[in-house]
């Protein structure tokens, strides 16, 4: 397995990867372009965030996205992963576990000080796997979003 950073050169390597999660999770699937354009905004503007292709002997086997946000309460820049994604036929074989751990790797040596994620309360296995790579419930917050109308409509997620 091999996660490496993806470029703007990946997009038509990334949008089909990107689909197949909106499809696999339901989220409303938007024109081509428009979804290109915000992969884009990743790929080009590096201080936003990343976008890492999981890759299984020289073929895309998923993707992991961040973005990059600032916490006054912990101390710095701190990430949260936006989406991760390992297609159907490469599932069962470590790959996330192997692409979280080298993403989590990464993020210590650019002295990130917390990364973020959620999970829905009913992916027992995803659950796990965060949670033995260190990922906990923080205080006891619940994700809470406010989502506004330059984005996508709710019903959609």
């Amino acid at each position: 397995m091999i996660l490496r950073p993806a470029t703007p050169e990946d997009l038509p390597r990334l949008l089909p990867l990107v689909a197949s999660y909106h499809a696999h999770e339901g989220i409303t699937s938007r024109p081509d372009q428009a979804l290109a354009d915000t992969l884009l905004g990743l790929l080009a503007h590096p201080d936003r965030g990343r976008i890492w292709l999981i890759e299984q002997d020289g073929q895309p086997a998923g993707y992991l996205a961040i973005a990059f946000g600032y916490s006054i309460e912990l101390g710095g820049r701190e990430a949260a992963i936006d989406e991760i994604f390992v297609t159907p036929d490469h599932r069962g074989k470590g790959l996330g576990a192997k692409a979280l751990t080298s993403f989590l790797d990464w993020a210590k040596h650019e002295h990130l000080v917390a990364i973020h994620l959620d999970v829905a309360p009913d992916n027992d296995g995803a659950r796990r796997l965060y949670a033995r790579l260190g990922f906990e419930s923080f205080m006891g917050y619940e994700l809470m979003s406010c989502l506004l109308p330059s984005g996508i409509a709710p019903e959609g997620h």
